[in-house]
């Protein structure tokens, strides 16, 4: 019990965090676990909460966003114990979960990330398997593939009834061994947000480190709230970090054609939207990510736009 370390990053998340707090101690009464907690440059008050309402606690608190990646580098190189659990603020723990992961880690010394399945406070489940993006996923339709090759890319359809291993796991909640991360210098910091665990799950298995998804250890996941605040920058945000990932891993070629490929579906998307723009001013909302997608695109993808304002190592 006593080697495992919680890690959540925050943003403006003050109510969700205390919740996702809460579990935690219910889950760990004895206090077994340590816990830390990375605010990053929240406005809301969540640091203040953090502080008054869960003493023991360490908060880390940035004075701007760093990002997933950064900020979580910033207490797991600061770990001293054999595991790390990334609990994302708008998620919860159950009984269960965390033990049932830190016992098959314990196991196979081999596997370097565990996650659990997601679901949503009313049970129904979440995909929580992330297959590595490949020019085969992003230019066709990711539904369509679970559907005719469930085991090659196994989504919340497929019925798993014990561990299986996967390309990555989504980054809600996720055990890492921390040798294994260190071993291939934790997340890459070119990520602002998004896929910065796909890319840590893939230089992992290419080093020869397993990525394990156990079906039985549950977590309760608010899904996509944090990103709510801000849903056309982080459409922004995403496309970069996919196009970063291809750049990184597959070459700059593979990159240009998933950059081309993006472009023109937000095209479509803009124009699928145009009746909804006209007619139906409440869901407007949707016309005006795209024209921002788009609008990134025409200005050369520049690193203001998006979640984070502070400048990329690279600019896709």
């Amino acid at each position: 019990m006593g080697t495992l370390t919680i890690i959540i990053v925050t943003w403006n998340t003050r109510e969700m965090t205390r919740v996702c707090l809460q579990s935690i101690q219910r889950v760990d009464p004895d206090q077994a676990w340590d816990i830390v907690v990375v605010d990053n440059a929240s406005r809301d008050g969540t640091a203040e909460m953090v502080r008054v309402e869960f003493p023991r606690v360490r908060l880390i608190v940035n004075r701007e966003n760093l990002g997933f990646g950064r900020a979580n580098n910033l207490a797991l190189r600061r770990v001293d114990t054999d595991y790390a659990l990334l609990l994302n603020s708008d998620a919860e723990l159950t009984a269960n979960a965390v033990n049932e992961c830190l016992r098959f880690m314990e196991v196979h010394p081999d596997v370097a990330v565990a996650g659990g399945q997601l679901i949503y406070p009313d049970g129904r489940l979440q995909n929580s398997i992330a297959p590595f993006p490949s020019l085969l996923t992003e230019l066709t339709n990711k539904s369509l593939l679970q559907m005719l090759f469930p085991r090659k890319f196994p989504g919340k359809r497929l019925r798993i009834e014990g561990p299986l291993e996967v390309d990555s796991v989504i980054g809600a909640a996720m055990i890492l061994r921390v040798a294994a991360v260190s071993s291939v210098g934790f997340f890459d910091e070119d990520y602002f947000f998004f896929l910065e665990e796909t890319d840590l799950c893939f230089r992992l298995r290419q080093n020869g480190w397993k990525v394990f998804f156990l079906p039985h250890a549950r977590f309760i996941h608010h899904q996509g709230r944090s990103v709510a605040q801000a849903k056309a920058r982080a459409r922004v945000e995403y496309q970069r970090s996919l196009i970063l990932f291809f750049e990184k891993n597959y070459g700059p070629a593979r990159a240009k054609v998933v950059k081309v490929h993006g472009y023109l579906k937000a095209w479509i998307n803009l124009l699928g939207a145009l009746p909804a723009r006209l007619f139906r001013s409440s869901r407007a909302h949707r016309w005006k990510r795209y024209r921002y997608l788009l609008a990134w695109y025409h200005k050369g993808c520049p690193a203001d736009m998006g979640l984070s304002s502070r400048p990329v190592t690279r600019n896709p």
